[in-house]
């Protein structure tokens, strides 16, 4: 049986990108499968502008990461504590590279 333990996204910082204001997002949805002991938390990041002309666009420029996925095999008891543990792990990588 598989629950969902984890579905969160939180900004990381605001940047200007030619003239426009982006936040940094980072998104983590995760699961885990009780049958196999098995989490799985997948991870993304994008900007989204914040000026009026622009809301709600998204995009992935080059110097972020791509989406990625990481699994663990982790007892039902541990596995939320551990998604977030890995969100948080996330979320401090992007923080770092963040073009100043």
């Amino acid at each position: 049986m598989i629950h969902a333990l984890l579905d969160t996204t939180q900004v990381i910082g605001t940047l200007d990108i030619d003239g426009s204001a982006h936040e940094l997002w980072a998104e983590a949805t995760a699961h885990h499968d009780r049958s196999s002991n098995l989490l799985t938390v997948e991870l993304k990041a994008f900007l989204r502008a914040t000026e009026q002309t622009h809301l709600g666009e998204t995009a992935i420029p080059g110097w972020l990461p791509p989406p990625q996925t990481v699994t663990e095999h982790v007892d039902a008891g541990e596995a939320h504590e551990l998604a977030n543990d890995v969100f948080a792990s996330w979320c401090h990588k992007l923080a770092g590279m963040i073009p100043h």
